[in-house]
């Protein structure tokens, strides 16, 4: 194919890869899950002394800890490995389009997608919040997690994509990850609390924010940084390549 052709081919895989992701069911999951988000950050506006503090924690908790990574599993670790499943991949692999520029479109497709959700439940649930108890900040506090939350879509999407085109059952992986990795040994004290995806976010967030407990998170902005940028290259390559290599059905 021509690069003309190559563009017009990428553009098609994205566009269709996008609305096969928000026009399945599991959207309706996400629907619940942003839902139950606002409902807690609004009772916990409604607390004794409830301030900007709590609204941090409660960020830090709901959405980089629980919402961002479960989300970004839910539809990467089953983006890709569905299609393999119930043989539709043959579609894309048949076509002129690289397998390589394939992978990139369901990668930015996924991205796109949970960028555009976490960044309406990031707001909505700091109008919950903020709605019940306004305090002097409150825009700071919300564009700072979402812009975390932004990052990390982007990473988590790298991570989930590629264990779907590794494994057969990649769900069961990502569960380990999501709460025994990120929930139970990131929180840990000392070194190995460091090395997951969320601490390098709440690096980033502790730089731009000065409530909550993530206000105090100690590291270096640029470093966490470069690690989550290096990480997603080493995610997108291997990804690439193992739908490359891989035999499809």
């Amino acid at each position: 194919m021509d690069l003309r052709g190559n563009m017009i081919g990428f553009r098609t895989m994205l566009v269709f890869s996008s609305r096969k992701l928000v026009s399945h069911r599991r959207w309706l999951l996400a629907v619940a899950l942003g839902a139950l988000v606002c409902a807690v950050m609004g009772y916990g506006a409604t607390q004794d002394m409830a301030d900007i503090d709590t609204a941090s924690d409660m960020m830090d908790l709901l959405l980089l800890t629980f919402l961002l990574p479960v989300l970004a599993l839910i539809y990467g670790a089953s983006m890709i490995r569905n299609e393999m499943d119930d043989r539709s991949i043959i579609q894309v692999i048949t076509s002129p389009l690289d397998r390589r520029t394939s992978y990139l479109g369901y990668f930015i497709a996924l991205t796109i997608v949970l960028v555009v959700l976490l960044s309406i439940i990031t707001a909505l649930g700091g109008v919950s919040f903020f709605m019940m108890n306004g305090e002097e900040g409150a825009a700071g506090l919300v564009l700072a997690f979402m812009y975390a939350m932004c990052i990390g879509a982007v990473v988590y999407s790298a991570l989930f994509l590629v264990l779907g085109v590794v494994l057969k059952q990649p769900i069961y992986l990502g569960l380990f990850y999501v709460f025994i990795w990120e929930g139970f040994v990131g929180s840990l004290e000392g070194a190995i609390g460091q090395y997951t995806i969320r601490h390098q976010l709440r690096v980033i967030v502790s730089d731009m924010v000065s409530s909550g407990n993530i206000a105090n998170v100690e590291g270096d902005t640029g470093t966490a940084t470069a690690i989550l940028v290096v990480l997603t290259v080493v995610l997108l390559v291997l990804g690439v390549y193992a739908f490359r290599e891989k035999e499809m059905p």
